[in-house]
């Protein structure tokens, strides 16, 4: 992850079950369509990037629509997608039989095996899951409430499934543009999926870290603002971890100001003449991490608490070397 380059702010009338885009006005746009918001988003973010860089819109089940993939597909010049299915559509096989995706995809031969690390989280125990592959492709048939004359949307087809024993297994079932021909192109398409994690960890500093839904700012406007602020001290927080995880020496400095790097100095002596790594294991240790040989690497949690505490210490830092 690199950064942030466009976000949306989203607010919903519960009693009339609709959504509208803010974007700072006083008076929101409603959305036509509960899938709209996630290809406004594709398309906004698709202007910001420069004219060499292929984008790879990569969503969870709630994008699984018809008018998404077809969008992608047809309207934004060069550029892909990974989207795990919700939905046991109607498809068109390559035979040429009508089918549907999910028992179709079940009776696809296997392409081979790997293993993936699932985090802690949620209830769920820390382990490593043995996944079975298999890829295929088929055409994704319109809706009967698609506009007459839709032409089907041809997608690949990376099924995956756990097993190894596991109380709540793995399965996935992701609809793609990549190209699915080796056992190597569908390891990168489930990489490229599980990019969607580090999506959903930065919701939830901005959510449960920053309690951005509980400020109560009297405009929308002023909100936006904030959140700005906010999704950048997010994403500081998941590079941080990122850093603390990492193996490849980095200089501290690339997150850390000066009055940062001399406070956690100041606080671990031993940290003088070590990489980047090091120092973010100290901060998420303000935080509580305790750092022993057993534990797991720090999460954003207690990278969360550590980097507040380091951001308090370091102003009181630069008002005492005033």
């Amino acid at each position: 992850m690199t950064g942030v380059i466009d976000q949306q702010a989203l607010i919903e009338d519960q009693q009339a079950g609709t959504k509208h885009d803010t974007n700072g006005k006083d008076e929101p746009t409603q959305l036509e369509s509960e899938q709209e918001k996630w290809i406004r988003g594709d398309r906004q973010a698709t202007n910001w990037l420069p004219e060499d860089v292929r984008p790879i819109f990569v969503h969870d089940r709630g994008a699984d629509a018809f008018s998404f993939h077809a969008e992608v597909v047809e309207e934004i010049d060069d550029a892909g997608f990974v989207v795990r299915a919700n939905q046991n559509r109607r498809i068109r096989t390559e035979d040429g039989e009508i089918d549907k995706l999910f028992d179709w995809s079940s009776d696809l031969p296997s392409e081979g095996r790997t293993t993936i690390e699932i985090q802690q989280g949620g209830g769920r125990q820390a382990r490593e899951a043995e996944l079975s592959i298999v890829t295929g492709t088929c055409e994704l048939l319109p809706p009967q409430y698609a506009p007459a004359g839709k032409d089907p949307v041809t997608v690949n087809v990376v099924r995956v499934d756990e097993i190894s024993e596991a109380d709540d297994p793995i399965q996935w079932v992701l609809l793609t543009t990549e190209s699915v021909e080796d056992l190597d192109d569908a390891l990168t398409v489930i990489e490229y999926y599980g990019a969607r994690w580090t999506i959903e960890d930065w919701h939830k500093v901005l959510k449960t870290g920053c309690e951005i839904e509980e400020r109560q700012l009297q405009t929308w406007k002023r909100m936006e603002v904030l959140l700005s602020m906010y999704s950048v001290i997010a994403w500081k927080v998941l590079r941080l971890r990122k850093l603390a995880r990492g193996e490849t020496p980095t200089s501290p400095d690339v997150l850390l100001s000066e009055a940062e790097r001399t406070v956690l100095e100041m606080k671990f002596p031993e940290l003088c003449g070590h990489d980047g790594k090091a120092y973010a294991v100290s901060v998420a240790k303000l935080g509580g991490y305790l750092d022993r040989g057993s534990d797991p690497p720090p999460g954003w949690q207690t990278m969360w608490k550590g980097l507040n505490k380091l951001r308090m210490w370091a102003e009181g830092y630069e008002l005492g070397t005033e």
